[in-house]
């Protein structure tokens, strides 16, 4: 049996600085904390005998719940057909139909909408 540990924190990205002749002068390496006013969602498995982490973390924006909630659920590997339809295969094939399921969204923040992304091409499933 396997564990997976979802957290909110706060992400540092690393970086790498070079001499002019590519030698590498510092590296940096990229840091993930817990924070609960943190920006981030970190997503690893855990070994459930030992309680450690027992493979790399995956981070991603607290904003992009479509892609951290799908890792969630490939990481947990469920045995049954789950109770989620597959939402962007029908936003596709509704937005070839015609019908604009954004008509009925009172958040008009369509920028960082996931359903916007999935209309944006409908040919490209």
């Amino acid at each position: 049996m396997g564990m997976i540990v979802i957290g909110v924190g706060t992400t540092h990205l690393g970086g790498m600085r070079t001499a002019p002749n590519g030698d590498v002068v510092s590296v940096t390496p990229a840091v993930w904390k817990p924070d609960s006013k943190g920006g981030s969602v970190a997503i690893w498995p855990l070994n459930p005998e030992t309680m450690e982490q027992d493979g790399p973390a995956e981070v991603f924006g607290d904003w992009q719940a479509a892609e951290y909630l799908a890792r969630a659920l490939e990481m947990i590997h469920p045995s049954r057909q789950i109770n989620v339809p597959n939402l962007e295969a029908m936003i596709r094939q509704a937005t070839k139909d015609g019908f604009n399921i954004c008509d009925y969204c009172p958040d008009f923040n369509c920028r960082d909408c996931i359903v916007n992304e999935w209309k944006g091409d409908p040919e490209n499933e």
